[in-house]
């Protein structure tokens, strides 16, 4: 897709049309929508889409990895900084090789694009200071709660409808989540002892660092869409990480302290960690394009199985039957109903086709 499909019109009328037709529209522009009656060209690019969305779940995967194998000694908010200023650099080399040539996009979604970004910077660093604190495993499930979340705001900020549907959702994903999370007060398994040890704490801050990352990730994708198809994707990734860069410096150094790597190892991950950042900035944005909302979801189940498997061979954490259990409703609701906003979209988009 050309940068000219990203660049708005000047006429008064797309000013005017912004704020209704961009709640409305896709989180992504779909480019197979441009030619329904090329069904083999759609299901091609369906397919690659596909393709790029499971790649985006393998590199988010491995990047966890790493930060789970640096973050003991490394601060997250270091890894984010480091990782979000290399994220940065690609990203506008990358705007430069395409031929964006104003990668802050238009001055009058500045504020929208701002505040895209602080909710990304924000998600950044608490799911990496999850990913240090809790089992890979866990930390990756609580972060896919985002849906819901999503699903929530979008009815508040976007007015978007909230079915029965949605909330029954909401409620699955709750009991998933005490499954997975196992708080004290509940007494799962054997808690003699009701006063809570540092290890507790330690663990229901990454808990609550990981749902308040949730949450970030769910407003992250509500002010995208409320920009809508207004700019390149690049141009969003611009903004989150030079923010997130910004974000990750102030929380470093007011919590934590800069820890110099000590070895080769540590410098080529935090490297990677930066360059799969963006690897999975841009198969996701387009991937979004080419797939459909629904499949495209199920594509994600790939990050929690490889979360779980790394888990278990690399650092021999191995989940509970809870643990497992609240993963599967988690992951399975959260699909379930990106499905079905997909297939109800799909739906009215046909019946909108026959009676035009």
């Amino acid at each position: 897709m050309s940068h000219n499909q990203y660049q708005l019109p000047v006429e008064k009328q797309a000013l005017a049309s912004f704020n209704k037709s961009n709640e409305l529209d896709p989180l992504l522009p779909t480019s197979n929508a441009l030619s329904i009656n090329n069904d083999n060209n759609n299901n091609r690019s369906e397919a690659v889409g596909l393709g790029l969305m499971a790649l985006n779940a393998f590199s988010l995967s491995i990047l966890n990895l790493f930060i789970k194998l640096i973050g003991s000694r490394i601060p997250p908010f270091q890894i984010s900084l480091v990782s979000s200023m290399i994220e940065t650099v690609l990203c506008l080399i990358t705007c430069l090789s395409v031929g964006i040539k104003n990668p802050f996009g238009p001055r009058r979604l500045h504020g929208w694009l701002t505040v895209r970004g602080l909710s990304g910077a924000l998600s950044l660093a608490t799911i990496f200071y999850s990913m240090t604190h809790l089992p890979l495993g866990d930390a990756t499930v609580i972060a896919y709660l985002n849906p819901i979340f999503t699903a929530i705001l979008a009815a508040v900020m976007l007015h978007e409808p909230f079915h029965l549907f949605e909330g029954f959702c909401a409620v699955l994903c709750l009991t998933g989540t005490i499954l997975v999370t196992k708080p004290g007060f509940l007494h799962f398994g054997d808690q003699p002892e009701p006063e809570s040890s540092p290890d507790d704490n330690v663990r229901t801050l990454g808990i609550t660092s990981g749902i308040f990352g949730a949450i970030m990730i769910a407003f992250m994708y509500v002010t995208t869409r409320k920009i809508g198809t207004s700019v390149h994707f690049l141009v969003i990734v611009v903004y989150n990480g030079i923010i997130t860069s910004l974000v990750s410096v102030m929380l470093l150094f007011s919590v934590q302290e800069w820890v110099r790597p000590q070895s080769f190892f540590e410098y080529s991950a935090l490297l990677l960690v930066g360059i799969l950042q963006f690897a999975s900035h841009c198969f996701m944005g387009k991937g979004l394009q080419l797939a459909p909302a629904g499949p495209a979801s199920v594509m994600r189940m790939v990050e929690i199985c490889l979360a779980f498997m790394f888990g278990i061979l690399v650092f021999h954490e191995y989940p509970d039957l809870l643990s497992v259990l609240g993963a599967t409703i988690i992951a399975g609701t959260t699909t379930l109903l990106a499905w079905r906003k997909w297939n109800r979209n799909r739906k009215n988009n046909n019946t909108i086709l026959r009676s035009s």
